[in-house]
């Protein structure tokens, strides 16, 4: 049995021939649901603006198994008002791509230094939208595709308590509440007790020259590394990764790999075949990555390399998410602020 917080499958990630671009699948927009907001963020509260006030915010959740590019959905408090709805930008897929049981926080409402409302935006791997939230004003905020047509409604705010997100019991559900916990851009917590969580791609090297890896044997492989987003041991075993979106079960786990809570699992890319060790390299020049569970269907699943769902990191680079389990994607330079993690924490 293999028990480890920060557990390494290795590999030095390198593929002679790339499998040519395909036609990519129009986005499942019905998948993305509004997940939690918040009116009057007071406690500690998610994003404070230049002019020292606290933002509202509306969590998105994809509950899909593909990642999707929200960019271009519309989001508005006033449905019946088309001028007044907000069109989520376009200039930067890596910000708005939500990966299947991810998250984005949409920052609402917030100032700039002289008080003047932040136009909608991407800034500095944030979503601005130019839409403040009131609880006393409003009722509902409602999803629409970039046709517009409406996929998604939260349940009825108005009323709700400052300070209190107002969000789905359970990521994804039916039943919208007040919640005990404010939980922006992570699992929903109703309870304030024990959360259990996902396993996701949370970092990865494809061109490793000179960053060395734990685990490694010390020949400085490239690798990707699984997080467990939840307060509870998660069983990885028999899982499937691969780097070919169209051959789900490349390479399959160990039996009895786990990974704790909050932990790492560190897969390196070596082609060996064994144990920890992929049969397969990754490529500098960029292609696929994909964790399942039934070597079919894709728990999680990118594309990387221009134009793909994420660009394709420089040498002795990772991308990770910017915090645990959560998004934006940005780099980790070895000669950066932010170095790569391999097994530890990007917070």
């Amino acid at each position: 049995m293999i028990l480890l917080s920060g557990l390494f499958l290795t590999s030095s990630c390198v593929k002679d021939e790339l499998p040519g671009p395909g036609e990519p699948d129009k986005p499942e927009y019905a998948k993305i649901v509004i997940n939690e907001l918040i009116a009057k963020d007071v406690t500690n509260p998610y994003f404070v603006d230049a002019s020292g006030s606290a933002a509202d915010w509306v969590e998105l959740y994809n509950t899909g198994n593909k990642a999707i590019n929200v960019a271009g959905m519309y989001i508005t408090d006033k449905e019946g008002d088309e001028a007044e709805w907000q069109q989520i930008p376009v200039d930067d897929e890596t910000v708005t791509t939500i990966p299947p049981a991810g998250y984005l926080v949409l920052i609402c409402g917030a100032a700039d230094a002289s008080g003047a409302d932040l136009e909608t935006q991407i800034k500095d791997g944030k979503v601005f939208i130019n839409m403040g939230i009131s609880a006393s004003k409003d009722s509902v905020i409602t999803l629409f595709d970039p046709d517009k047509n409406q996929v998604d409604r939260s349940g009825n705010f108005n009323g709700n308590e400052d300070d209190k997100s107002f969000g789905r019991d359970q990521d994804g559900s039916s039943t919208w509440v007040t919640m005990a916990k404010k939980t922006p851009g992570a699992p929903n917590d109703n309870g304030g007790g024990v959360v259990v969580g996902k396993l996701v791609i949370n970092e990865f090297m494809v061109s490793n020259n000179s960053w060395d890896v734990p685990g490694d044997n010390g020949d400085q492989p490239d690798w990707i590394e699984i997080y467990n987003t939840g307060d509870t041991q998660l069983d990885m075993g028999g899982w499937y990764v691969t780097d070919a979106l169209d051959t789900p079960d490349k390479y399959q786990l160990p039996a009895d790999t786990k990974v704790e809570p909050h932990g790492f699992l560190v897969i390196i890319c070596d082609g060996t075949g064994e144990g920890l060790h992929t049969n397969f390299k990754l490529s500098s020049g960029g292609e696929d990555l994909g964790i399942s569970k039934n070597g079919v269907d894709f728990e999680e699943s990118y594309t990387f390399g221009d134009g793909a769902d994420l660009p394709s990191p420089k040498s002795d680079h990772s991308l990770g998410r910017d915090k645990d389990g959560v998004l934006p994607w940005v780099d980790f330079a070895p000669d950066g602020e932010r170095k790569p993690t391999p097994g530890t924490s990007n917070n």
